[in-house]
């Protein structure tokens, strides 16, 4: 009875474990938006939207329509005796596809950090669909204000 009731709660536990992987196609669709308004507005507001994420802006090119940026360092909370320290980094990339669309791909990447053991870094590309769709109802928010302060 014991050998089948671990079997089982061991199959369980394996099944919750295994995430599904998204293809590259998956995540570009994931990351990629249409927005409605002009390339300058959809620009500006990146900017901004970024910052009041938390994000510092390392880089930007307006030429390219680039926008690169990053948080700061913290301790991760579930590895805070080995030194890990997390923080994520944001390149947003826009494009003006049509006189009132802007084709936006935001790319959100989480790195860790060893501080105690000659600083390996870990990285991986964050596909959480409910953070990139708040972070575009805020961009495409950001750039309704502005595009009707321009009025």
């Amino acid at each position: 009875m014991k050998k089948w009731f671990i079997c089982i709660l061991l199959t369980v536990f394996s099944i919750g474990c295994n995430q599904p992987q998204l293809t590259t196609l998956q995540i570009r669709e994931l990351q990629s938006q249409d927005l409605q308004g002009t390339f300058e507005n959809a620009y500006k507001a990146n900017l901004q939207v970024l910052q009041d994420y938390g994000y510092v802006i390392k880089n930007s090119d307006y030429q390219s329509g680039v926008i690169q940026g990053e948080t700061g360092s913290k301790k991760d909370k579930n590895y805070f005796w080995n030194g890990l320290m997390v923080n994520s980094e944001a390149t947003a990339t826009l494009e003006q596809f049509g006189p009132d669309t802007v084709k936006e791909r935001l790319s959100l990447v989480k790195k860790w950090t060893y501080v105690y053991y000659g600083g390996n870094v870990k990285s991986e590309t964050i596909v959480d669909p409910q953070l990139y769709q708040r972070f575009y109802d805020d961009i495409q928010k950001e750039m309704f204000v502005r595009q009707n302060l321009n009025k």
